[in-house]
């Protein structure tokens, strides 16, 4: 075997412009970098059994109760005037309403006690 010489490439020449190497592409199959394993969510679902209504139920009753019977004790007055009406009803809801709210918070916790004797 004889080795030959490989010829040289074209000369360039001095005005013409240089070949434009293409442009890196980016390799469509590249791996994401690993990013640190998430924790499976969980969701908790409650259950009401009973139909009864919650505290807080009875406790914006109580308030709208107040707040009702103070509006009608403007208008009974003859206290026609918003603000007035407004001083009524938010001093009923005050008055009556909170202390309407305590009375149905100690019944329901008086009840929910009595629950847990009870045996299963």
């Amino acid at each position: 075997m004889t080795s030959q010489s490989t010829p040289d490439p074209a000369p360039e020449r001095p005005g013409a412009p240089a070949p434009v190497p293409a442009p890196a592409q980016p390799d469509e199959q590249a791996p994401e970098p690993a990013s640190p394993a998430r924790e499976p969510e969980t969701t908790a679902v409650y259950v009401r059994r009973r139909r009864v209504p919650t505290l807080a139920f009875w406790v914006t009753l109580a308030i709208l109760v107040g707040l009702v019977a103070g509006a009608i004790t403007a208008f009974v007055t003859g206290v026609g005037d918003v603000g007035g009406i407004l001083y009524f009803a938010v001093t009923g809801g005050v008055f009556v309403g909170l202390p309407l709210a305590l009375i149905a918070a100690i019944v329901d916790a008086v009840a929910h006690r009595s629950e847990r004797r009870r045996p299963r």
